[in-house]
């Protein structure tokens, strides 16, 4: 029996993850730097092959994935699949012969024989419902042949907690009356599958739902359970006006949002006894103060306020596609980026935070975190940090400034207009300001006939197109700075 043992290179990575088990006995120790990631081996055993790796002993350790791509030879779960979720952590090893379809792999359900293919396993790691992938090293190997087993995987006793061949959980919806508000509360959901909560109610339908009711609130945090409602904020799109009347009977629940599709739970029927809606004018709000409020939501997770202005529903698979597609290449080590951090900034590359931001698109915001991090040396993390990237991405000069970066710009300057820079002149100041920190032009504004003839500029000067994110901002710079030689 031939066996051969295949070369490793380790690639350490985090990813958020969806859809585990519940901890009922969470632990207290969530340090994340405690998390081991697998060693894995895997061997040539005739016509299938054998994977293995290192018994991992963590209180928090909630399983292993068995994940495989065809093309990305960083395969780590949940954005590349699975082929097998193992939850009796004694397991440590498993034998790959086609007798199981992967799931939402880049291959389709079964392995191919003599095709080359990348294999690691994912360590899953639950602290008190907060849940960290962290993946082993890959291998690469052609798959030796098995052909595919088309019989039922009748002992799939390891995919307890799979949920992509059973139907979405319905919210299970319980109210309390008081004249502080109307609290629903319902029956966590844990679905890989889940985008958020809608809590919803109407005056006449007796089984409201989402999007025909409306909705009150939008909720994405899958550990959030109950709301009080006490006309604190307008409802959306109902039959009742926008706020809830004293002593009057309302048809109160909650719909689960599924990658799927929505799944309204049961409804209950009560009388609105909180407080009346106080009616305040707003005055009007300063545009900097306003990017104030949406980062501080985005630091605090409310992302769900965020889209609810946006008018967008959460995707969870768009997410992982971006966080792997742009988070991932703007952190050497993405497991030592915080995870709140992380969300922050994959939530604002998927969706943006404010009408001008989700016009420029995933590739812009992107850009604009890249062009933060290539000023400061950094990424934004806390609220003022993040305010900054936001102002960057409206085309606004960030609070904090840079030497380091405006004299790179500064240098740019001068090869293009062959002279040095006067700050004090506007156009002057405001092409060193792009080029230095990467200030995006409003959706509404930008004229692709004159940033054609930007591209043409460049390519004069430096005898290519841009390519690089720095290049686009010298592009920028050119287009509309108003500068001149």
């Amino acid at each position: 029996m031939k066996k051969a043992i295949f070369w490793v290179f380790v690639v350490l990575l985090a990813l958020p993850n969806a859809g585990l088990a519940e901890n009922n006995n969470p632990p207290t120790n969530c340090d994340i730097d405690s998390y081991i990631a697998p060693v894995v081996e895997i061997e040539q055993i005739n016509d299938h092959l054998s994977m293995s790796w290192n018994q991992i002993d963590h209180d928090n350790l909630a399983g292993y994935k068995v994940v495989i791509s065809k093309d990305d030879s960083t395969p780590v779960y949940p954005a590349n699949g699975y082929l097998r979720w193992i939850t009796d952590t004694n397991i440590t090893s498993y034998s790959i012969n086609n007798s199981s379809a992967y799931r939402s792999g880049d291959f389709g359900g079964y392995l191919e024989s003599g095709e080359d293919y990348y294999f690691s396993v994912t360590a899953v790691y639950d602290c008190g419902g907060t849940r960290t992938s962290v993946a082993g090293n890959v291998l690469e190997s052609v798959y030796p042949g098995n052909v595919q087993d088309d019989e039922d995987d009748t002992n799939d006793d390891d995919d307890d907690h799979d949920t992509s061949n059973i139907a979405p959980a319905t919210p299970e919806v319980t109210i309390t009356s008081s004249e502080n508000g109307t609290l629903l509360s319902w029956k966590k959901i844990d679905d890989d599958r889940f985008n958020g909560y809608k809590v919803v109610a109407s005056k006449s339908n007796t089984k409201p739902k989402y999007p025909t009711d409306g909705y009150l609130k939008y909720i994405t945090d899958d550990d959030v359970t109950s709301y009080l409602i006490n006309n604190s904020s307008a409802y959306r799109n109902g039959d009742f006006g926008q706020y809830f009347k004293e002593g009057e009977l309302y048809y109160f629940s909650v719909t689960a949002l599924y990658s799927t599709g929505k799944i309204a739970g049961n409804a209950i029927s009560a009388a609105y006894e909180g407080p009346e809606h106080k009616v305040v004018i707003k005055p009007d709000v300063d545009p900097l103060i306003e990017m104030e409020r949406n980062a501080e939501k985005l630091r605090n997770s409310n992302l769900g306020d965020i889209l609810a202005e946006l008018q967008e529903l959460r995707s969870i698979i768009k997410e992982q596609q971006n966080e792997l597609k742009y988070l991932r290449g703007l952190v050497n080590d993405i497991a030592s980026l915080n995870q709140e951090v992380r969300d922050s900034l994959n939530q604002f590359i998927t969706y943006g935070v404010d009408e001008n931001t989700k016009k420029l698109g995933e590739g812009e915001r992107a850009a604009v975190i890249h062009s933060y991090k290539s000023a400061f040396n950094k990424l934004p993390e806390t609220d003022e940090e993040l305010t900054d990237a936001i102002k960057i991405a409206n085309g606004r000069w960030p609070s904090k400034t840079s030497e380091e970066a405006e004299h790179r710009a500064k240098v740019e300057f001068k090869k293009i207009y062959l002279r040095d820079a006067d700050t004090d002149h506007p156009n002057d100041n405001a092409a060193v300001t792009v080029m230095a920190y990467g200030l995006r032009q409003k959706a509404e504004n930008r004229n692709l006939d004159s940033e054609r003839e930007g591209i043409k500029t460049f390519k004069y000067i430096y005898g290519h197109t841009p390519d690089t994110t720095e290049e686009w901002n010298i592009m920028q710079a050119v287009t509309y700075s108003g500068a001149t030689r």
